[in-house]
């Protein structure tokens, strides 16, 4: 393998390594985003930026310097792997190409919404299936000989870029829920999904950390006389999975906290399962209260609730019929 510059601010502009591929998609989908805005007329603008943003980065890491030394030091290649499996698809999440596509298709809308309600579009955007699916890309990019391969072979380093997009996408297509496909999950489910991904980022962070030697050749290049050791440079990539990922995870937490504390919307504060337990501690019964009465403002309810109270703080009223 050739030896690269040393990595400076200079080549970190200057370097760039666009595979065609990465130009046939990014280029018509920028495009077709800019058709579907001028057929729809007024979209939000935040969306729009989003988008946008979206492909820039994408652009970046799998096209800029990023890209051009993701082969050549593992901190590099990590960090390539967060940009592509966190944050480029929460950023074209939140752009909502689905719902822009659903808003310009016309008469092929009906069309559109049989294939999202389609077997295999419901399986692939379950929640268990991404979730397994991110844990099993996440841990067989980073454990097993397959980084080996992409670090030494165009094709595998392809694929792996796809499987980090993919993988990514649907992993947070629920937990975001801006777009008009996958399951709706409440906010808490949200969270704890997103605690899971953080657990699998954890543990092969960790593992990457306490590993006592290189165990990629690509990255042993003893006359490259620059840049830290492999086995330093290992340690380094770790840590960013561990403590990078962690903090993207963070930050969309922060992002679906901000969004329940915001919604207007009472049934969806903790689900349907529970906002039905908590009637039922409310109330005593389920079905006592019309399940259109809102709880929180219903006078019924309130007695309900103070009637509740008052059995917590006498004992002895629970034995009274």
């Amino acid at each position: 393998m050739d030896v690269r510059p040393a990595l400076t601010w200079q080549t970190l502009v200057t370097e760039w390594d666009v595979p065609v591929t990465v130009a046939v998609l990014l280029l018509p989908a920028a495009v077709l985003y800019l058709v579907g805005l001028l057929r729809t007329g007024n979209r939000p603008r935040g969306a729009t930026v989003s988008f946008y943003l979206g492909l820039i980065v994408c652009a970046i890491a799998t096209g800029g310097s990023v890209n051009a030394y993701s082969t050549t030091l593992f901190t590099v290649h990590m960090a390539q792997h967060l940009l592509l499996i966190m944050v480029v698809p929460a950023l074209l999440i939140l752009g909502r190409p689905l719902e822009l596509l659903r808003a310009a298709s016309g008469r092929l809308r009906p069309a559109l919404g049989r294939m999202a309600r389609g077997r295999i579009v419901a399986v692939l955007t379950h929640p268990v299936f991404a979730f397994v699916y991110y844990a099993a890309v996440v841990a067989g990019t980073h454990l097993t000989p397959f980084q080996q391969s992409a670090a030494t072979n165009p094709w595998p380093h392809g694929v792996e870029e796809l499987l980090y997009l993919t993988s990514g996408y649907l992993f947070l297509l629920p937990i975001l829920a801006a777009e008009p496909a996958g399951r709706r999950l409440a906010p808490l489910l949200r969270l704890v999904v997103l605690l899971a991904g953080m657990v699998v980022d954890t543990l092969v962070g960790v593992t990457l950390l306490m590993t006592p030697r290189p165990p990629f050749a690509a990255y042993v290049v003893p006359g490259r006389g620059w840049g830290p050791d492999a086995l330093t440079d290992l340690h380094w990539g770790g840590a960013m999975m561990w403590v990078g990922g962690d903090l993207l995870m963070a930050v969309l937490a922060i992002i679906v906290i901000t969004a329940w504390v915001s919604s207007s919307a009472g049934d969806g504060d903790l689900g349907s399962w529970l906002e039905s337990a908590r009637r039922s501690a409310l109330t005593g019964n389920a079905g006592a209260l019309d399940a259109s009465v809102n709880l929180d403002e219903d006078e019924e309810a309130l007695h309900a609730y103070n009637a509740m109270l008052a059995r917590m703080a006498n004992p002895r009223d629970r034995r009274r019929p």
